[in-house]
């Protein structure tokens, strides 16, 4: 028999010491027993990582489809417009039944949502690809900020026609967020990769700014029936200059004139989102 060690036997014969669960002797009932609650201990384990992967799975799943039938559904769009009609026709087209439009609460804002992510990021990549020369001794690069929200303009040309529509839906309360992110995230991107790698101030004013320029640019794309966008061009590098003259009064002066100069930006860009008429 294997002796204690020398700690144990220190200790005062009457003096009580209660061994650890572990160390007490098993008959064989109870070792079935704990061996039956660590099997079924480790079973549901198993099972807990099985139902999050399963469901992990399924809403994959579900995001495929979803996609899948908001492709298709563009397609319809300049036919049937922003609306339920597309999606349903877009489900069916993606050999589901159309019923599958339910998948989708906010209806067509769901599928401009869909269309706006899409866009911006086939402008970052083409942003990617553009020569970058001269963004390092130029702080507001206007050649690439312009061709930016030109390309991402043209991208509504197969849709122009259906586009207000598109507009107005972004304004419903349940859209805006959405309609938010997309803007916002667009500007960022152009923002970064024209080189802006502010952490001050001017990072706000530029992007709050920017926002409002493309929003101005976009409802006046709408009316532009000139070659090639050429009036909208035009159009764009005017809001651009202005944009410049507002950067140089701010590193003149930009305690004074920044605040209400962000302040400014903000109204513009929520009257171009339609915000202010939210009640």
């Amino acid at each position: 028999m294997n002796k204690l060690p020398r700690a144990f036997c220190s200790l005062r014969k009457n003096h009580r010491f209660i061994l650890p669960l572990s160390f007490v002797p098993l008959n064989n009932t109870q070792r079935v027993i704990r061996s039956y609650c660590k099997n079924n201990e480790k079973q549901q384990k198993e099972m807990v990582v099985s139902t999050i992967s399963s469901d992990q799975d399924d809403h994959q799943y579900e995001e495929n489809v979803k996609e899948h039938i908001l492709a298709k559904a563009l397609e319809f769009v300049p036919k049937t417009g922003w609306s339920i009609e597309s999606l349903s026709q877009g489900a069916e087209a993606a050999g589901y039944p159309g019923i599958t439009h339910g998948l989708f609460p906010n209806g067509g804002g769901d599928l401009v949502h869909y269309f706006n992510v899409k866009c911006n990021e086939q402008l970052v990549e083409q942003i990617k690809s553009w020569p970058k020369e001269g963004l390092k001794e130029s702080k507001l690069p206007v050649q690439l900020i312009e061709n930016a929200i030109m390309t991402r303009l043209l991208m509504i040309q197969p849709y122009k026609s259906t586009w207000p529509k598109a507009m107005a839906i972004q304004t419903l309360p349940n859209n805006v967020p959405n309609s938010l992110a997309t803007l916002l995230s667009l500007v960022d991107d152009i923002c970064y990769h024209s080189g802006d790698r502010s952490v001050d101030f001017n990072w706000y004013i530029r992007r709050v700014g920017l926002a409002g320029i493309y929003k101005a640019s976009e409802l006046f794309y709408l009316t532009d029936s000139s070659q090639d966008s050429t009036a909208t061009r035009n159009f764009v590098k005017s809001r651009i200059r202005d944009a410049e003259l507002i950067q140089t009064a701010l590193n003149m002066n930009p305690v004074s004139v920044a605040p209400q100069t962000l302040s400014a930006a903000f109204v513009t860009a929520k009257n171009m989102l339609g915000l202010n008429t939210l009640k």
